[in-house]
């Protein structure tokens, strides 16, 4: 029996008129018709509104909301969520578009795994539509250490609900945080297929975190306040350690290996913990996580006269999973000097 359940898509746009038509177009195609477009024109001073208004003209499915000043992203998908009535969400962005088939595949699998969050692969394309790569998501349990939910994904209206919506205090980090904060209720489900086109060009916001210092700065103190909340609502108890190792390699930052041997006890407790969430029930696979980051941190270590002493500690403490690259990387490394 096909379905018939009303998709809500919500489109956040601010001065998006140069790829606008192209995104809104690959909702209103979609194989599955039963959906309400909800575009939030956050006080464009460009084209946007004007474009966004065309295309409600022509399809009753579109609903435009103007703000009457800039209120930021995540705002804006408070806003736009709060006027869904569709039962299933997801949102998208004016320089991004869906494949055909995009929608029906995401509901399809939400219902048949019976999960709460899907989420899939998505093409990495240019400015000019070109194709650049592939690219495969890693997998869920790789969440604690930043957003590989990424770009492409619907969940069920009530994940947005007992979230209480998108932290407005967020701004650049409020789909991660939002994600974050839905794995400690909600059930997640990969998709191994590429159902989503993500443009990569100068003028999106995840190019800005890179250009922009203002932005930047942001980004990074929003990212550690993220981390220590969540870390707080998970673990409760060592949450200040586990927040301040997934800040630091998130963000690049030097972690002293002494430090990693010093929290040991307390980084196997985390784990012991994180095991028991319903979407990181694998031991051996957050086993492998980490020791995958504790082998991180070794290599980017520039002092190099312990190596040996730090294999030894990790081989201890992981000789479970430890795979045949691991191994040979923690040899490689044990003789520099």
């Amino acid at each position: 029996m096909e379905n018939n359940f009303l998709i809500s898509v919500v489109l956040p746009v601010f001065n998006g008129e140069k790829f606008l038509s192209k995104s809104i177009e690959s909702v209103l195609n979609q194989t599955y018709q039963n959906i309400e477009l909800i575009i939030v024109n956050d006080n464009s001073n460009d084209n946007t509104l004007h474009i966004a208004n065309q295309f409600a003209e022509k399809d009753n499915r579109v609903q435009v909301i103007n703000n009457p000043v800039n209120k930021k992203l995540p705002a804006s998908l408070n806003i736009g969520h709060n006027a869904c009535k569709g039962d299933f969400i997801t949102w998208t962005s004016d320089d991004n578009f869906y494949e055909a088939d995009t929608l029906k595949i995401l509901l399809d699998n939400l219902l048949k795994k019976e999960a709460d969050v899907v989420y899939s692969n998505f093409t990495l394309i240019d400015d000019k539509d070109q194709k650049i790569r592939e690219v495969t998501l890693p997998a869920i349990e790789n969440l604690i250490f930043g957003n590989v939910i990424s770009c492409c994904f619907m969940y069920r209206k009530e994940v947005y609900q007992r979230n209480n919506g998108y932290n407005e205090a967020y701004f650049l980090i409020e789909d991660y945080d939002f994600w974050l904060r839905a794995a400690l209720h909600s059930k997640f489900y990969q998709i191994n297929q590429s159902l989503y086109n993500y443009r990569k060009h100068e003028e999106s916001l995840t190019n800005q975190i890179s250009v922009d210092e203002a932005k930047n700065s942001l980004w990074k103190k929003n990212i550690k306040a993220m981390f220590l909340s969540f870390w707080e609502n998970f673990v409760k108890n060592n949450y200040a350690e586990m927040a301040e190792l997934s800040t630091k390699l998130l963000l690049f930052e030097k972690i002293e290996f002494d430090w990693i041997i010093a929290n040991n006890n307390k980084i196997k407790e985390i784990k012991t913990a994180i095991k028991k969430n319903q979407n990181f029930p694998d031991a051996t696979r957050i086993e492998k996580l980490f020791l995958k980051k504790t082998i991180e941190v070794m290599i980017n270590e520039k002092d190099t006269k312990r190596n040996f002493s730090r294999s030894v500690f990790v081989m201890r403490n992981y000789a479970n999973v430890l795979d045949k690259n691991s191994f040979k990387t923690l040899i490689k490394y044990s003789f520099l000097k």
